[in-house]
């Protein structure tokens, strides 16, 4: 049974997400440097995504059973980044796994990865105008597009709901 909502941020979409699933599913939200322990249950861990790592998951599966992991990132969700994740993260078929886009603020970045980013956004960018070219964008990929030309930006939605059937099916 999930017993809370365990997230990690660096620009703050994993907390806005964490909160609006901990609101949702009446369930506590807890900062995965700042949580109690969690007995008898499992956790959603909501995390951003660094290189296709969900960062943290790793050491979080080691303390409390994961039931769910949600990679959040300046990506359109889909398909393969669900397939790919699993297998980067190493996430068992038995965990739930979720993409959901994030927002993206370069200035919230440490220095290292602010660095890191100003080069990607700009191959982010160029991949984007050269789909642009041949079909129309998706409001995610729109999204996308703002967030690598602009240095910051929202997701196209902050919509949880495939999360939360998942979590009400079980």
């Amino acid at each position: 049974m999930i017993k809370a909502i365990l997230y990690n941020t660096q620009t703050g979409s994993c907390k806005r997400y964490a909160e609006e699933l901990s609101r949702t599913l009446v369930l506590p939200v807890y900062s995965v440097d700042d949580h109690p322990a969690i007995a008898d249950g499992e956790v959603i861990y909501v995390s951003w995504v660094m290189a296709g790592s969900v960062v943290g998951y790793a050491k979080v599966k080691k303390q409390v059973p994961v039931a769910a992991v949600c990679a959040v990132g300046m990506a359109p969700a889909g398909p393969y980044g669900v397939k790919a994740g699993r297998e980067k993260n190493k996430v068992p078929a038995s965990v739930g796994y979720f993409c959901l886009q994030g927002g993206f603020n370069i200035n919230k970045l440490p220095l290292p990865m602010k660095l890191i980013m100003q080069w990607k956004v700009k191959d982010i960018a160029k991949r984007l105008e050269s789909k642009r070219a041949k079909t129309p964008l998706s409001a995610q990929e729109q999204a996308t597009y703002v967030m690598a030309t602009r240095g910051q930006g929202e997701p196209a939605s902050w919509d949880v709901s495939e999360v939360v059937a998942w979590a009400r099916s079980r």
